[in-house]
């Protein structure tokens, strides 16, 4: 296990008056606490992995007593296995085809979650192990999708179109829409920049937007400096990072590196709870 970031701008987190968000995946862990009423970054931690287990779970919790504390609120973004987005109308028997062909594991939880404002339902599967562990350790929880997060976190619907990005060590999630038209949400490996150019060369072909035109957002761990983002620009004319949008005039990171973090803890469910 790595601790890849480890943020601290005030040691005397009072979690009664703090939210905390969760990110957990296949190969990484994420936490951060906010303090809703000035918006600020408090503490955040980022941790990966080659393989989840409880048992390096419960290691993050024994390196940080803070996360055992009483929260104001706290919801958890789950990012695991299969994964498709249908028409709400759609039940669990139209998913279980798809679920079959990619291969999902029966013995997973499915967990459905439904976007009445989006006529989507987000059906997807979590191990079992880690769902009861999260249950137990954090049972005031909220649970969505990180799809159904990076969704609802758009506010904005060009009409010529928008590709929002968000970077991981070795994968990357789209969210494409047109105007607010929801074409697609998917995850894809990439090993090089032109993998990922390719990728989003190819949606702009299928849905038809114009490179000169479409908004390209892009966050999470992509160095602004770095050969994947100046090939980007090779390719579209309208890039912008994406930044968190929490205080934090303490840690010197660049804050589109935790947007999607901070799309959690903002996220509408969590407000709403």
């Amino acid at each position: 296990m790595k601790e890849q970031f480890s943020i601290s701008i005030n040691n005397s987190v009072d979690p009664q008056d703090s939210y905390l968000s969760l990110q957990v995946g296949n190969d990484y862990f994420s936490f951060c606490i906010y303090d809703p009423e000035e918006k600020k970054l408090l503490q955040l931690k980022r941790y990966s992995f080659k393989t989840i287990s409880t048992g390096i779970l419960d290691q993050i919790i024994e390196n940080n007593a803070v996360l055992q504390g009483s929260f104001e609120k706290i919801i958890t973004e789950l990012d695991f296995g299969f994964n498709t987005l249908l028409p709400a109308d759609r039940t669990l028997a139209d998913a279980m085809p798809l679920m079959y062909l990619e291969g999902a594991d029966q013995q997973d939880h499915v967990i459905t979650e439904l976007m009445e404002e989006k006529g989507i339902a987000n059906i997807y599967t979590v191990p079992p192990d880690i769902l009861t562990w999260m249950v137990h350790h954090f049972p005031s929880s909220g649970y969505l999708h990180a799809y159904s997060v990076k969704i609802k976190a758009v506010t904005e619907f060009p009409g010529d179109g928008l590709l929002r990005v968000d970077f991981l060590e070795s994968r990357f999630t789209v969210i494409a829409f047109k105007g607010e038209s929801l074409l697609l949400a998917k995850s894809y490996r990439y090993t090089s920049p032109a993998d990922v150019s390719f990728y989003l060369l190819k949606m702009c072909e299928v849905f038809a937007f114009s490179q000169e035109q479409v908004l390209l957002q892009v966050s999470g761990l992509i160095d602004s400096n770095s050969r994947l983002y100046r090939e980007l620009y090779d390719y579209f004319l309208h890039i912008s990072l994406k930044p968190a949008g929490w205080i934090d005039d303490a840690s010197g990171m660049p804050s589109h590196y935790f947007t999607s973090l901070n799309e959690l803890t903002i996220c509408e469910l969590l407000l709403e709870a």
